[in-house]
């Protein structure tokens, strides 16, 4: 790679980590390619590069000073994590209150309590692929993404989990990654066979055929009483129905997820969408996409809170339950 395909290179990596708020990794990309300037001015010949770089690179330091030196607001007393961790979960299932316990401590940015939590709950059979789930979601909401990566790296190294579990994590992750434009291949493996006693054809099916109303009913939403996770959700468009905005069309990323009922971050600065969307609000016209495919549904607002401490301290926490997908 020529000299200057490789600066351009690297600013870019620095534009895009920055993008995603990882500050450092911006800066260590940014100082990289200003030593390579300085180091072939005469090659290059672009007197006003190295001054842009070193004026991009003098206010990230000042953007991580300032971060640094700020007051810790992310954690509130134990007492007050353990009432929001069995407040706010909303479940009557025992075998599954505690991972919506842990998810409620993330939506309200106890992110370290949660990632306690949700790291013991691996050691359960029944939740090990939700609480994994989670962990990931927390680095991704945190914008910590070589965080999330190194996680997942870190459980396929370890062999922490069997190759359908670990596949369903890399293609959860494999999805986030694209949508953000982010370039890294997460590794997987080769499932393990499954043995059957014996096959039976079924003449009315042809070979690989897939019903998908059946699909979507069976798999996705499962039984209309059951608990069951349904297909993961990455984000949704949802068309606003009402409001000085009707008719238009917003997306938001989904923060978390526990069965049928996803989490979005709103930011206090969208006061409108904010008012809009109170509690119990129908929402006829939405759009569900996951790492797979797209779906058209409904859902309700299920519950609505103002974020107190943490990262996101001042943004509303709100859940979408989903009524149906289609």
């Amino acid at each position: 790679m020529d000299l200057k395909k490789k600066i351009k290179s690297l600013l870019q990596h620095a534009e895009l980590y920055k993008s995603q708020g990882l500050l450092n990794e911006a800066l260590e990309k940014y100082v990289h390619a200003g030593r390579i300037i300085k180091k072939h001015a005469a090659v290059i010949g672009n007197k006003k590069l190295l001054p842009a770089v070193a004026k991009r690179i003098k206010i990230l330091k000042a953007e991580i000073n300032r971060i640094e030196a700020s007051p810790d607001m992310s954690v509130v007393p134990e007492n007050v994590q353990d009432i929001i961790k069995n407040k706010f979960a909303f479940t009557d299932r025992e075998e599954t209150r505690d991972l919506e316990g842990a998810v409620a401590l993330a939506k309200f940015g106890q992110y370290d309590r949660a990632l306690r939590e949700f790291r013991v709950l691996m050691d359960r059979e029944d939740l090990k692929v939700n609480a994994a789930k989670n962990i990931i979601r927390c680095h991704v909401t945190l914008n910590a993404m070589s965080d999330a990566v190194g996680q997942y790296r870190e459980w396929f190294d370890q062999s922490a989990l069997r190759p359908e579990e670990l596949n369903k994590l890399r293609v959860f992750l494999q999805s986030i990654l694209d949508k953000k434009g982010i370039k890294e291949t997460l590794p997987g493996k080769e499932p393990e066979p499954i043995v059957r006693e014996a096959i039976v054809e079924d003449p009315g099916i042809m070979d690989g055929e897939i019903i998908l109303p059946e699909l979507v009913q069976g798999e996705i939403l499962g039984d209309a009483d059951a608990e069951e996770e349904i297909i993961d959700i990455s984000s949704v468009e949802i068309t606003l129905e009402e409001g000085p905005g009707k008719w238009r069309t917003v997306e938001y990323d989904v923060s978390f997820q526990s069965g049928r009922v996803i989490n979005l971050l709103i930011s206090s600065s969208d006061k409108a969408l904010i008012e809009i969307l109170r509690t119990g609000l129908e929402l006829k016209k939405v759009h569900f996409y996951s790492p797979i495919a797209m779906f058209n549904g409904e859902g309700v607002v299920f519950s609505k809170s103002r974020i107190e401490s943490g990262p996101k301290q001042g943004d509303y926490s709100l859940d979408i339950q989903i009524k149906h997908i289609r």
